[in-house]
């Protein structure tokens, strides 16, 4: 569970100021093609992909809210992905100032462990040259980073990226995700330098398939399209299958709530992360209305959840951020606490490393978190051992 705030407007905003990386001289000989043909994307909001002649378009997207929370959608980057056999096309229009990225690109920077999630789900990541620090969930890519093998740039959720790493390292692109607007100018100035930088925006998605499908930009990135189209066929069909099985089950009321100290619970009440509830077949009993510009997650107190109780089926109460309470008075008065059917989401953890995959897999791979969740509200429906989730004895919050 996250408290991440809602930057995408400010993000795309401040993107829109940077301007693009120019691409290269035009080649006279070769035709302009504007009229591309559209890839389909039946999640993704915030990613278009065009197949032109000879070329892929990708376009990042952004939504603006008013006081009137309409959204409307915003100018962003252009990339244009161009294999390194082909001259470069002469690009006009809105493609004049986009970024030409040569593909399959080789030696890859990042700075968020979502984007080295899906580089390992392509089976590439020992392309990665540096990598935001020594919290990686994949053990051989920690171990390289220990090692001095990649460098580290500084995570996205800690600093803005250390540009002296990435000039020393020479990466093909650097996958940037930006955290904070005002972090913004490294972007720029890395793009001075001579750096190749992708936003990546996959994490601003509203829902857990839309995140997943951004895979597909990574294959064209890499050269592994095939692979990224069918791993997101297989998360899009799991889902789906899912989905079905819990049709026709009768509800489980869920909980989802960690203790935060001070008779603190942080809820998670709305976003993708709230939407595996539903789609696992269950009523999360903390739920509010969907707002992108609010957070997914609010405190409350324990005088909030204790009408909840005897209600709450299944408990969500572990997380790696949780405070164990004091003493378990409170949690005693929860059927679902008596009961034993307490989970948390540290299931794929290595807390000596403090390396958590909830962060980075299972943003690529929501198939598996919502097998997880069906099999936590609905056991006899799935045989699998859980990943990401984690039954968690009494007393026991990570």
């Amino acid at each position: 569970m996250s408290l991440r705030a809602p930057l995408l407007g400010g993000l795309l905003a401040a993107l829109a100021v940077t301007g693009c990386q120019p691409s290269s001289t035009p080649s006279p000989a070769t035709p302009n093609a504007l009229a591309g043909e559209a890839i389909p994307l039946r999640h993704a909001r915030l990613l278009t992909l065009e197949r032109h002649q000879g070329f892929v378009v990708a376009r990042l997207k952004g939504a603006a809210d008013g006081a009137d929370a309409r959204a409307k959608a915003l100018a962003g980057e252009v990339l244009v992905l161009l294999p390194h056999e082909s001259p470069v096309p002469a690009l006009t229009g809105d493609l004049r100032d986009a970024t030409v990225i040569r593909t399959p690109v080789q030696r890859i920077a990042s700075n968020a462990g979502s984007d080295e999630a899906f580089l390992t789900q392509l089976g590439v990541e020992e392309r990665l040259v540096a990598v935001g620090g020594l919290a990686s969930y994949d053990d051989g890519i920690r171990r390289r980073a220990k090692a001095g093998d990649i460098g580290q740039v500084g995570y996205n959720w800690h600093s803005p990226p250390n540009l002296d790493v990435l000039i020393a390292r020479q990466p093909d692109v650097f996958l940037m995700r930006l955290s904070d607007p005002a972090h913004t100018p490294m972007l720029e100035r890395a793009r001075t330098l001579g750096l190749t930088v992708v936003p990546t925006l996959a994490e601003e998605e509203q829902g857990y398939l839309a995140r997943a499908e951004w895979i597909r930009l990574y294959g064209l990135l890499t050269g592994t399209e095939a692979r990224a189209d069918a791993i997101f066929a297989e998360v899009e069909q799991r889902v789906a299958d899912l989905k079905a099985k819990v049709a026709d089950r009768p509800e489980v009321n869920v909980l989802w709530a960690y203790p935060n100290g001070a008779d603190r619970w942080i809820a998670t009440v709305r976003g993708a992360e709230a939407a595996y509830v539903a789609d696992a077949g269950g009523i999360n009993l903390l739920a509010r209305p969907e707002d992108p510009q609010r957070y997914s997650a609010e405190t409350l107190s324990t005088e909030a959840l204790l009408p909840l109780g005897e209600r709450a089926d299944v408990w969500l109460i572990g997380d790696i951020h949780a405070v164990a309470p004091r003493n378990t008075e409170v949690e005693r008065g929860f059927r679902a606490w008596r009961e034993g059917r307490l989970f948390g989401n540290t299931g794929r953890t290595v807390a000596a490393e403090n390396a958590y995959d909830w962060y980075q897999t299972a943003l690529v791979r929501p198939d598996w978190v919502l097998t997880d969740f069906v099999k936590a509200l609905h056991p006899d429906l799935v045989s699998e051992p859980f990943r990401f989730l984690k039954p968690l004895e009494q007393g026991e919050y990570r």
